[in-house]
């Protein structure tokens, strides 16, 4: 059955540049920017309040992660973002219950294990994920080089909270090409790593060893350093049973679904077209895919690119539930005194959000979108509150 989603808040010029980054917690919703500042925006206020504010590097932010769990009776938060030196900054807060409301100071972690190198290694995707009560928790770096470091994290709660990392060890399929992204499951125990050149491995994260990899099917360049197929972003299910991974097929975006236990492909997210210019390909959307994200059930997906388009997927069937169209307009033209010509209102990064996460907007699910127009869209689906 068709969906419907509505607009729930719009923040135009919520940062000084392109938005090229969000993730969320229960909390927060954190965004990064070119502009070097990584803010987290309040998930339980109707107008999405400010509540973090953080200069970390003036040449810019283009990756961020959140982990977020309650330990010993204590909420804790820590946020990975990567910035266009290299560089990966890690953040903390200790939740306090009578701050929440009004905006907060995070710490700077200026604790690093061994095998961390933010002074000879250039770090591109971040990916930090709970290992939940029993397992360990990672923090997953890819480098420009094609390598990808993985490092185990332990939170203990006390009078000063701490966060130990140690460096788990750096698995490798012998691809020097760009490392564009990376996704974690500790329950499956799985660790998937997407390169320039259309590549995809699939490793054990318990011993960082290579199971599967996908290559891809797509346009392909005669020049070998012009990559027609680059994997813009990749995410587990919820589940861990299927690997969803958008890369490009020469101008056009795809969407390709992978089934993780027995490393085949099951089939790719696919729009109508009548296009001559196509060919035998199909494409999810009609520009570039840069984002994707499963809901909290894992039975939809949304994808969004450089088509100013979200497209809400069902996983089952895989046809398109929904599609939004955003365009500058939706904010105000109060907001819109600084942008220019150039901030057109593609989608750089979406995530969905758990459901409850705002009691006032109901038990439907949630969605946030990100783009070069620096403004923050929430959207929620139709429905009943």
């Amino acid at each position: 059955m068709p969906r419907k989603y509505i607009s729930t808040y719009t923040v135009g010029d919520a940062h000084g540049s392109d938005i090229l980054g969000v993730a969320v917690s229960k909390t927060f919703t954190v965004t990064c920017s070119s502009d070097g500042k990584l803010k987290g925006w309040s998930n339980s206020a109707s107008e999405r309040d400010l509540l973090i504010d953080e200069d970390v590097d003036k040449v810019g932010l283009h990756h961020v992660s959140v982990y977020e769990d309650v330990i010993d009776g204590q909420r804790v938060t820590l946020f990975a973002t990567v910035s266009f030196s290299g560089i990966c900054y890690l953040y903390m807060y200790v939740h306090k219950q009578e701050e929440i409301s009004k905006k907060i100071a995070i710490k700077a972690l200026d604790w690093v294990p061994e095998g961390f190198d933010n002074e000879r290694k250039s770090y591109w995707g971040c990916q930090l994920a709970s290992g939940g009560a029993e397992d360990e928790n990672i923090l997953a770096l890819t480098t420009v080089t094609g390598q990808t470091e993985i490092f185990g994290f332990t939170v203990t709660v006390g009078d000063e909270t701490s966060v130990n990392f140690e460096h788990r060890g750096t698995p490798s399929a012998n691809n020097k090409s760009f490392a564009t992204c990376v996704d974690v499951d500790t329950v499956q125990k799985r660790l998937a790593v997407g390169h320039q050149d259309g590549s995809v491995y699939l490793y054990d994260l318990e011993y960082l060893r290579l199971l599967y990899s996908f290559e891809s099917f797509g346009l392909q360049s005669s020049i070998s350093s012009n990559s027609l197929s680059t994997v813009r972003c990749l995410r587990f299910s919820p589940d861990a049973t299927l690997l969803a991974v958008a890369r490009d097929s020469g101008p056009y975006g795809t969407v390709a679904l992978y089934d993780v236990k027995y490393g085949e492909s099951v089939g790719s997210l696919v729009i109508p077209t009548h296009s001559s210019t196509v060919g035998i390909g199909s494409y999810a959307h009609s520009k570039w895919c840069l984002s994707l994200s499963f809901n909290e059930d894992g039975s939809l997906i949304a994808t969004g690119g450089l088509d100013n388009r979200i497209r809400i997927w069902d996983v089952e069937t895989r046809e398109t539930e929904a599609v939004i169209t955003i365009n500058k307009t939706d904010a105000s033209d109060e907001e819109l005194a600084n942008s220019t010509d150039i901030d057109t209102a593609t989608c750089c990064g979406l995530s969905f959000i758990a459901k409850n996460a705002n009691l006032k907007e109901g038990e439907n699910d949630g969605l946030v979108i990100v783009g070069f127009d620096r403004a923050i869209r929430w959207f929620r689906e139709a429905g009943g509150i």
